[in-house]
């Protein structure tokens, strides 16, 4: 997929309202992704945009960037008339669009160690802790600096390197605010997902209900082997990415709070990473004709605590043992008024570096778990 692709299927399939759905039937570019109606595979993005344009190179993003411009003319163009400035699509590609233009010239001028990234750095300082508000007052703020200055200078011809730094800092509070809008965007979509998840969480369990019930009732007929062989193909497969089967039961646990707060489970993703390990043996021994078994590679978490009683306290995980030390428990603790939830997962050496996918986070309601194994991986 190029990245254009996975920005708009993830646009298409998860960021819209019900009546934004119903509207984008006319769109050129759902031709192409059907995206609106395939929903059965939920192989979107898990990462915000801007994490996601982070793994991209210079040309990727140049083309990239002309790509969101051709899509918004499409968007233009399929609607006829002009579409309003709060629309869903328009804002998604308009923010995107400002966080790919800013990683462009991040490049262009020499990367993460470059001046340009120290100075921006620096900057981004006087965003911390501002709300959505206060940023947008800081805005007017910049704008009327830059207008005091620039009028300066023309009198005077002093005040140019105020007015060039004022105008960095605005250039960089437009892309702050950008990303603030792309994750509420994307966690929006995440929350769409996960009702399209459980939806198919409710039906996988439904469809066993119904099989263990047809099997009891056949009295008298060969029983199947399999009491779960009426499934889609491809439910066994969507079983083990989506780990639906690792959660650990923690419905007994009680809670100091609980006589203050009702405990209610936090919804989540769970994603086990498979592929496979083509080392000398299997070089050796399978071709990609016919490839060696899939083996766990790591896995991803999205916990989500909207509600958190505490805003003040950042949920945690923990690991425990199991009775195999081949497997380990993760548990995730939220808070009141959020029970803790575990899942058994392999029990080896994570890769906690950046570069190799690890990723531990806690912004804007949702914890983020994600990591690789190091070496020693086991075969599922």
């Amino acid at each position: 997929e190029k990245p254009i692709d996975v920005m708009a299927k993830n646009l298409l399939m998860f960021g819209l309202t019900d009546e934004e759905r119903q509207n984008r039937a006319a769109v050129k570019y759902q031709e192409r992704y059907n995206a609106l109606n395939e929903l059965e595979s939920l192989e979107v993005e898990l990462d915000k945009p801007q994490d996601f344009l982070k793994h991209l190179k210079l040309e990727e993003l140049e083309e990239l960037s002309k790509d969101i411009d051709i899509f918004c003319t499409l968007e233009s163009e399929a609607n006829r008339q002009m579409i309003p400035s709060d629309s869903t699509v328009i804002k998604y590609w308009k923010n995107l669009q400002t966080v790919v233009l800013d990683e462009i010239q991040l490049l262009k001028e020499g990367g993460e160690t470059s001046q340009y990234a120290v100075t921006n750095k620096e900057i981004e300082k006087l965003f911390t802790g501002q709300s959505t508000n206060e940023l947008i007052k800081m805005r007017t703020d910049v704008e009327e600096k830059i207008r005091k200055t620039a009028h300066t200078a023309a009198i005077s011809g002093e005040g140019m390197g105020d007015e060039n730094y004022w105008k960095t800092v605005l250039g960089q509070l437009g892309t702050h605010l950008a990303k603030i809008e792309l994750s509420e965007m994307h966690n929006k979509m995440l929350v769409r997902q996960l009702e399209k998840l459980e939806e198919k969480r409710e039906e996988i369990e439904n469809e066993d209900a119904n099989s263990d019930s047809q099997v009891n009732e056949s009295v008298g007929k060969e029983v199947p082997e399999d009491s779960s062989s009426n499934r889609p193909a491809d439910v066994g497969d969507l079983e083990e990415e989506l780990g639906l089967t690792d959660e650990i039961d923690m419905t007994s646990n009680t809670y100091a709070w609980q006589d203050k707060f009702r405990p209610r489970k936090p919804r989540y993703f769970h994603r086990v990473k498979s592929g496979y390990d083509w080392n000398s043996y299997n070089r050796t021994h399978y071709d990609h004709d016919n490839p060696p078994p899939k083996i766990v590679q790591g896995y991803r978490f999205n916990v989500f605590y909207p509600d958190l009683i505490d805003q003040t306290k950042t949920p945690q995980y923990y690991l425990e043992p199991t009775e195999s030390k081949e497997f380990c428990i993760i548990r995730f603790s939220g808070g009141p008024p959020y029970e803790d939830i575990a899942f058994k997962i392999i029990n080896r050496e994570w890769n906690r570096s950046r570069k190799h996918g690890f990723k531990s986070t806690f912004e804007r309601g949702v914890l983020t778990l994600y990591f690789n194994f190091t070496t020693h991986w086991y075969r599922r």
